[in-house]
Parts: C-alpha cells; structure tokens; sequence
C-alpha cells in the first residue's frame, strides 16, 4: 500500500493542482453570474451611470482592519443603500463588488455601481459615493480610489464606465470585458479568509416598489 507521507512532494503537488482548479472554478462562476447580472441590468433599464469605485482605509488604520471589519462596513453601505432616505443612495440600482486584500492597499471593496442616468457626472456621483464610505460608514478611517476620474487606468479592456446606454455596443463590450477579466478574477485573496466568506457578489435594488 503506497503511504502518501513517503511521497510529500505528491501531497503538494496535489493540494496545489486542487487549490488551482478551486480557484479556477470560481473564476469561471464569478464571470457567469457577473456578465448575467450586466445583461439584466441592461433589460430593466437603458441607460446608466456605470461607476467603479475602490473603497479602503487610511494607511494609519489598514493594519488594525480585520476581514470581518470591512465585510460589516460592506453590509452596513449596502443597508444604507437598501434602507435609508439618502438621495445619493437612493438613486444605486445595482452592484457588483468584490472584496480583496493587498499587500500596499489593504483589506478593499472594489464596488462597480449601476446608478441612475439621471444625475449626468459620473466623476461627481463616484465621489460623492466615496465621500459617503469615508464619513457614514466608516466614520472617517475610510478612503477610496475614483476610477471614473481616471478612466485611462481602464485602457487594458475599454472604456466602459461613465454613461453607458444598451445599445452602446462598443462600451457594453468593455463592460463585460472589464467584469469577466477584472471584476472576477481571484486574487489578492484576505489572508484571514475563511470557506465561509464571501468574496465576490451582487446585489439589485428595484426602486419601484
């Protein structure tokens, strides 16, 4: 009978190519549900503001974060979004976030927000949104990166932020293309993650009722 601990560099090559496709797998759902998402968005709706906004902490703060800290301050912005009267909030109809941890940035939120065609500064409503995670949710320890005042950063697949209408082809493909090659991809995993964290979701929120 072969004892596997006569052979340790078999265990870890076969943890190794099991976490590889684990991490494959999830790459291939987080596309599927990201670029279906993106499709209804666009059949109850014509037109967006498409923002993508990164939310962090300050560098002075980022060590005493825990993954469970910005996973509560994540829920607490989207009860906010969900729940309260606030007219910048209220106007979100969807999102796309993902949560990672860098070695330079931190625990982070990257938040891509399909928010109302009805305000027309997609650079403003990204900040204001911002502004909103650093004083309400985070009760000033926060800070955030505008994408959508930097919308160069974006040249690897398009630009597919700003105002993005349904049948704006060109700028649907970078979309798409920027939430299948970026939005859900698997890295920079929390170092405090565990199976039962969550870090990759969406969420609608119908205005209508």
């Amino acid at each position: 009978m072969l004892d596997i601990n006569e052979h340790p560099e078999n265990s870890r090559y076969e943890d190794e190519l099991r976490s590889r496709k684990a991490i494959q797998a999830r790459i291939r759902r987080n596309r599927h549900s990201g670029l279906n998402f993106e499709e209804e968005m666009f059949i109850n709706s014509s037109r967006y503001l498409i923002l993508h906004i990164t939310v962090n902490y300050q560098r002075k703060y980022q060590n005493k974060m825990k993954i469970n800290t910005i996973q509560d301050h994540r829920d607490l912005f989207l009860r906010q979004i969900k729940e309260y009267p606030n007219a910048l909030l209220q106007m979100v109809r969807g999102i796309i976030w993902k949560l990672e941890e860098g070695d330079r940035s931190g625990l982070h939120l990257h938040l891509l927000i399909f928010y109302s065609a009805q305000r027309k500064s997609d650079v403003m409503v990204a900040q204001e949104i911002g502004e909103h995670w650093v004083n309400e949710v985070t009760h000033g320890r926060g800070d955030y990166w505008n994408t959508n005042a930097n919308k160069k950063k974006l040249n690897r697949w398009g630009v597919g932020i700003g105002q993005v209408n349904r049948l704006d082809n060109l700028k649907r493909e970078s979309l798409q293309a920027f939430i299948a090659n970026y939005m859900a991809k698997a890295n920079q995993i929390p170092r405090d993650r565990t199976e039962d964290d969550k870090l990759f979701g969406m969420r609608v929120f119908d205005r209508l009722r």
